[in-house]
């Protein structure tokens, strides 16, 4: 699965409003300096734009079809709390 930050803004009820965008954006960036999510970078310079992968083998994907209401809950709370 991939997401870009945008999109996560829009799906959690944000819609497209710029300051939800970027703190999706550093929500997803946060996981990914844990390891947590691969980011993919797509463009050159300027224009670069990451793409975020969750796959089989990370470790959130792990915790989330393992317990989804509570690891994934309390590992995101922990991030978020800890930055």
């Amino acid at each position: 699965m991939s997401i870009r930050a945008a999109s996560l803004a829009k799906m959690t009820g944000y819609g497209s409003d710029h300051r939800a965008i970027l703190r999706a954006a550093r929500l997803l960036k946060r996981l990914s300096r844990r390891n947590l999510v691969r980011a993919d970078a797509e463009g050159l310079g300027k224009n670069r734009s990451y793409r975020y992968v969750l796959d089989e083998s990370s470790e959130l994907w792990r915790l989330v079809r393992s317990n989804p209401t509570v690891k994934a809950k309390e590992l995101l709370a922990q991030i978020i709390k800890n930055s």
